[in-house]
Formats: structure tokens, C-alpha cells, sequence
């Protein structure tokens, strides 16, 4: 092994920081990341990145996997703004498969060819390996408790309503029904009539009581955005590609007129993937949360480069659905690899 293979090889990794760091885009760009769709997200990342370069460096100069601390608290928050945003952890797992392809065939490149540099390529993954796992574990933590945080906000919030519900549409009820009957308690002469009225209001009482819990099991009863998305598979009548469709969480806390763009956008997501793909499989996947609607529909056809001009696809349709909501729509693609749209939706959360 040439003595200074190892300090060469890191002051290489040194130099070529800002061409690994200008790559990392253009293939987060590919990809449809969430992470370039925000100049504040990206300048995290690049901030990200330049300590990861500057750790493999570190340590294949030193010959040694150094030990890797990062702030947890930090990445809790970084966490809860991309969450706000609607950048899932599946973004930062993608980014750090590229960042880690990308530095490796770098630092592989700089070390050379030969057997005697293996224990060198093994640190360096070492290295790399704990240098974005060690963030990606951080930020799994902070993407947890963002998301626990939101259910708090949401069952706090379901609480206050139940107790409005019970309190405006029984209260009342239950009052007159009291009163009536402490007439009958007084021996007065009406009181006969106190217990007949008494009886209507109690009616009136239980029927209230199972409206309310009606309403409450019905929150749950339909799949609607799963059916209208099979039920337009079916009207397509192509026995290709095979589209498989997936719903996750509770359409309840999705109004009518969110539900309803989100099945238009993903719609027409769907026709571009019959229309253009030549795909074999599509994947559509909606996750509901309190906060959030989050779709991603993939397909493993031709692909394309998002970079050359190509005619209309729709694209500009729905992300101005989404826009209308605060909402996003981005898109990843490479020739021969298949494609990727991916939608996010805000919710509102009723805190009164």
C-alpha cells in the first residue's frame, strides 16, 4: 500500500465536497425528493452532507471508523418542521442511499485499484455506514414524536367535541326531564302528568345519545377513496399493468372536498401510468392521519428524465389541485427505472 494512499484518498473526498454535494441534488431531483422542494430543507441537508464528507474523511485519513454523536435534540426538531412540511422519513432513507452510492464510489475511486486498500474501503463504509444511520435513527425519533404529538392534538381535540356534543344535546334534555320529575318527588297534583313527560324527554334523551354514538361508529364504516380508486381501475377495462391499492387510516378526519381532489389527482396520476408507462405494476398508496393525507402512485414502467421537455402529463393539473390546499405534488423518474408521484396534503386541526 502507498504510505500516503490514506491521507491522499481523504484530502481527495476533502476537495470533491462541493461536486458530491451539487450530484446529491440533481439525484434527489431524479428522485421527486420532498428535500429540494424547499430551499430551507435543502440548506439542512447541504449542512447534513458537509459533516457526513467531513467524517469519511476524517476517518479514512485516520485509518479508524470514528464514533458518531449527533444531536438528538436538533434532529427532533428537524424532524417536526419536515413533518409540518410533509417530508416523510421514507425521504431521508432514500437521500442517504444516494449520499451513500455517491461518497463510496468517490472514496473508491480516490483509493485505487488493488487488494491492499480493502481494510480502507472497509472503514470508509464503516464510517459512512454510522455517519447516516446515527441522523437517520435521530430523525426516525423525531419523526415519532411529531406524529405522537399530533394524535395528542387530535384526541384532545375529539375529546372537547364529545363533551360539547353530550353537554349541548343532552344537558338540556336531561334537565327538563329532572325537573319533571321532581314535581312528581312533590306530590303535586300534576304530578301524573310530570311522569308522562318525564318518559318524552328521557325518549327524547336516549335518542340523542344514539345519534351521537351513530355518528361515531360510522367515522369508520366505508372505504370510500379505495372503492372510487378501484372502481375507476375497473372502468379502465386493462387487464395490464396490475394496480395494486392501498388505503391506510381513517377517512373521518378528511373533509368530503379534501377527499374528493385527492381521488382526482391520483386519478389522474393513474391514467398518465396506463397512458405512458408501459408498466407491468402500479402501486398506489394513501396514508390518512390526523394532520395528513400523504399518496404516492408508482409504477415500474419506462421512465423518463424529468429534465427534458416532454408534452403535458397532467402533472401541471394536479399540482394545482394540491396547491389549492396547501398541498404538493412532486414527481421522481429516470429512463428504464419507472416513476413516482407522490402527493401531501395538510389537514386542519380543529383545537377549540
Amino acid at each position: 500500500m502507498r504510505p500516503n494512499l490514506p491521507e491522499s484518498a481523504a484530502a481527495r473526498l476533502r476537495d470533491r465536497q462541493q461536486y458530491l454535494i451539487d450530484r446529491y441534488r440533481m439525484e434527489l431531483e431524479h428522485a421527486g425528493s420532498a428535500l429540494v422542494s424547499d430551499d430551507a430543507v435543502w440548506e439542512e441537508c447541504v449542512v447534513q452532507a458537509r459533516q457526513i464528507i467531513g467524517e469519511c474523511a476524517e476517518s479514512m485519513g485516520s485509518g479508524q471508523a470514528s464514533r458518531v454523536e449527533v444531536p438528538v435534540e436538533r434532529f427532533v426538531n428537524m424532524a417536526e418542521r419536515r413533518g409540518i412540511r410533509g417530508i416523510r422519513p421514507d425521504c431521508s432513507v432514500r437521500a442517504a442511499v444516494i449520499m451513500f452510492e455517491l461518497v463510496m464510489a468517490e472514496a473508491v475511486d480516490a483509493l485505487g485499484p488493488g487488494t491492499g486498500e480493502r481494510d480502507q474501503i472497509v472503514t470508509l463504509a464503516t464510517a459512512l455506514s454510522r455517519s447516516l444511520f446515527a441522523r437517520l435513527e435521530a430523525g426516525a425519533k423525531g419523526y415519532d414524536a411529531f406524529l405522537l404529538d399530533q394524535i395528542r392534538i387530535v384526541n384532545d381535540a375529539d375529546r372537547r367535541k364529545l363533551a360539547r356534543e353530550v353537554h349541548d344535546r343532552l344537558g338540556n334534555t336531561l334537565s327538563v326531564a329532572m325537573h319533571q320529575l321532581e314535581i312528581v318527588a312533590a306530590g303535586e297534583p300534576k304530578g301524573r302528568k310530570g311522569i308522562a313527560a318525564a318518559v318524552d324527554v328521557l325518549s327524547d334523551a336516549i335518542a340523542e345519545l344514539a345519534a351521537i354514538t351513530t355518528g361515531l361508529r360510522a367515522e369508520e364504516g366505508g372505504n370510500s377513496l379505495r372503492d372510487a380508486l378501484t372502481a375507476f381501475v375497473r372502468s379502465v377495462g386493462r387487464t395490464t399493468p396490475m394496480v395494486e391499492i392501498r388505503v391506510n387510516g381513517s377517512q373521518s378526519w378528511v373533509s368530503t372536498d379534501v377527499m374528493d381532489e385527492t381521488f382526482l389527482i391520483l386519478r389522474e396520476a393513474l391514467r398518465n401510468a396506463f397512458a405512458h408507462a408501459q408498466a407491468t405494476r402500479v402501486a398506489v398508496e394513501v396514508d390518512i392521519a390526523p394532520h395528513e393525507v400523504w399518496a404516492q402512485v408508482v409504477d415500474n414502467g419506462i421512465g423518463f428524465d424529468p429534465s427534458q421537455p416532454r408534452r403535458s402529463n397532467g402533472l401541471h393539473s394536479m399540482r394545482e389541485r394540491a396547491e389549492l390546499l396547501s398541498g404538493s405534488v412532486t414527481l421522481g423518474s429516470s429512463p428504464g427505472l419507472g416513476t413516482r408521484v407522490a402527493v401531501w396534503i395538510p389537514l386542519p386541526i380543529d383545537v377549540e
